[in-house]
Formats: C-alpha cells, sequence, structure tokens
C-alpha cells in the first residue's frame, strides 16, 4: 500500500510541479545526448549512430530521441569513460508509449548473451510494467535495483546513482529505492553502448539486438561520480528548462557536406568520394570503419576520392565515421554482401 500511494504521489507531482529556469550543469559529466535533433554526444566524442529510423520528437527539454519499438536504435563505440565500474550517476527523462512487449531496454552498457553471458555496467529496463535498473557484478550476478511502475504515458525522471557499494535510484526527484551491494560491476570494455535495444543474441542469429523499446528518451546524461540528493532535485525542479546547454560545448550534427559512399552494398571496395572543395576546409580527414557491435575494424586517412578493400570482411552490416582533426563530419551504414 505504502508503494501504491508513492507511485501516485510521484505522477501526480511530476505532473503539476512549477519548474523554474535553466541551472548549471554539475561537475563530473562525461557525456550528454540531448536528442536534440541529433544523437551527437555534446560533451565527448562519443557520438551515437542511430539505426533504422530512430526519430525527434518534442520531449520534456527541447527535443527528444524518438525509438518505435521495432528496430530503432542508437548505439555509441566504446570508450574507457563509458566503463563506470565505480562510482557513477546516470539520468534520463523518459516516456513509454508502447506496452506491446514486455521486455523494453532502454539503454544499456554491455550487453546480454552473444551468445555467452556478457556483463552490463549499467542498464534501465521497463519489465512488463516495473522500472528496473542493473549491472552485472564481478561475480556474473545480476544486481537490481526496482523502481516504480507506470502506465500514464507520461514523461518521469530517472536518476540512478552508484556510490561505493549502494546505488540509490530517484524518480521524479524522490528517492524511490536505495540497496547495498557486495561485488563491484563487471568491466564492459569492448561492448557498446546503446540506447532504445539491449546488444542480445543468444542464438547467433542475425539480429544482434533485441528488446526494443517503444518510447522517447530526453537528456541522457552520464556522471563519473555519483550525485548528491541536492543536485538530483535541483536538475529535476529544472523541468522544461533542464540544464543550461549553453555552459558547456557543442557537438555539431552531421554536417550538410557533398559526401558519397558508392556501391554500397558492396563485395570488394567502397568508393568514398568527398568534394575536393572541403578538404581546404576539413584537415587530416579519415575514415573508420566497425562492426555492428560497436568494435574497431580499419580506418583510412582519405583524399577526395579514396576507396577502401572490404573484401576481407564478412558478409553483414557495418558502421562508418568520417572526421578531422576536431569534428564528426558523417556517419551511416556499409553493407558487404
Amino acid at each position: 500500500m505504502k508503494r501504491i500511494l508513492l507511485i501516485v504521489l510521484i505522477t501526480i507531482c511530476s505532473q503539476q510541479h512549477s519548474f523554474s529556469q535553466c541551472e548549471t550543469p554539475p561537475s563530473g559529466m562525461v557525456s550528454w545526448w540531448t536528442g536534440d535533433m541529433t544523437t551527437l554526444d555534446k560533451i565527448d566524442d562519443n557520438h551515437a549512430i542511430p539505426f533504422n529510423g530512430v526519430g525527434y520528437t518534442t520531449g520534456m527539454v527541447d527535443e527528444a530521441l524518438f525509438f518505435d519499438g521495432i528496430d530503432d536504435i542508437a548505439l555509441v563505440f566504446d570508450s574507457p569513460e563509458l566503463d563506470t565500474t565505480g562510482d557513477m550517476t546516470v539520468m534520463a527523462w523518459v516516456r513509454r508509449i508502447g506496452y506491446a512487449n514486455p521486455h523494453q531496454v532502454v539503454f544499456c552498457k554491455g550487453a546480454g548473451y552473444i551468445p555467452n553471458d556478457a556483463p552490463a555496467v549499467f542498464l534501465m529496463r521497463f519489465e512488463f510494467d516495473v522500472t528496473e535498473f542493473i549491472f552485472e557484478d564481478s561475480n556474473g550476478d545480476n544486481i537490481i535495483l526496482n523502481g516504480p511502475a507506470f502506465e500514464d504515458s507520461f514523461y518521469h525522471h530517472y536518476v540512478y546513482v552508484r556510490q561505493g557499494n549502494t546505488h540509490t535510484l530517484y524518480v521524479d526527484g524522490f528517492l524511490f529505492n536505495h540497496s547495498t551491494f557486495t561485488n563491484p560491476p563487471a568491466s564492459t570494455t569492448g561492448l557498446s553502448f546503446t540506447v532504445g535495444a539491449q546488444y542480445h543474441n543468444p542464438t547467433s542469429g542475425p539480429n544482434d539486438f533485441d528488446f526494443y523499446f517503444h518510447g522517447e528518451v530526453d537528456e541522457l546524461m552520464l556522471y563519473n561520480r555519483a550525485l548528491t540528493n541536492t543536485e538530483v532535485q535541483v536538475i529535476y525542479n529544472a523541468g522544461a528548462d533542464g540544464v543550461c546547454k549553453d555552459a558547456l560545448s557543442v557537438a555539431e550534427n552531421d554536417l550538410e557536406i557533398d559526401f558519397k559512399v558508392y556501391p554500397n552494398p558492396a563485395s570488394n571496395y567502397i568508393q568514398f568520394q568527398l568534394d575536393a572543395k572541403y578538404m581546404q576546409t576539413y584537415k587530416n580527414v579519415k575514415l573508420s570503419i566497425y562492426d555492428i557491435k560497436g568494435a574497431f575494424i580499419q580506418e583510412k586517412n582519405i583524399d577526395f576520392n579514396s576507396n577502401i578493400a572490404i573484401s576481407n570482411l564478412k558478409k553483414g552490416v557495418y558502421l562508418y565515421t568520417l572526421q578531422d582533426e576536431s569534428q564528426l563530419l558523417k556517419s551511416g551504414q556499409l553493407i558487404k554482401k
């Protein structure tokens, strides 16, 4: 009865709260995926690559990422700062709008079974109607912190904080759950960060991802420290004004440059053609290829007309990024046939 009452209070307060102006972001932010018409990281280079039509819609703070619950996913390549085995905080505004799939992963750093069990250093999912935050510890056990069950299709603010051997879940500014654990999270080095689904393929089938999320994700932030109760409350109270974005560096979206990739699909070579005028603007342009899990395959410095041999690659879908010394210029998919 107490938990039911708390859920009702959270729902009422989250819709009626009087919000204020934007707030200065707390220190220690590692990455910030704002969802403002881009999947790029506002803080660092942990940019997400969208697949299968990830969309944008009006969010809690400006725009948000929209996932259709069928095959949409945004994938971030592995990087050391995302492998948060120590103190950390991850937060987001999340709105679930589809309930046909009872198992939905909002985001996950790590994996499920691929085909053997792989760790996740942090994961948010909906199991039927219940919110869960999970990590796999160094003994291979899943450590679960339960959240509330919502069926209202409203935005809710989720903040998961881990400090020492305790982890805490705040929902819409309330401290909802708190627990201790014994063993630290297992490392997820080499595993990507996914939003909208989980890397999970226990049968080694053609689809590497599962548990697709149907809803919206806004203001997804990762910190390398445990935020305080006060810091969490301040961000929640900012509401639709959110964290002040002009206080931080701004990552540009994919630039509108004349860049061609052909043939695609291909068997032996992929040709990359960049308008020669851009070579005067962008220095040391580099093309990198990754597999669908985000693992690095190869890279090459390119000029305005270059090709890369792919005959040694297995059939399947790959990712590419085109970047210069300071920014991501383009990203997309390659198909090896």
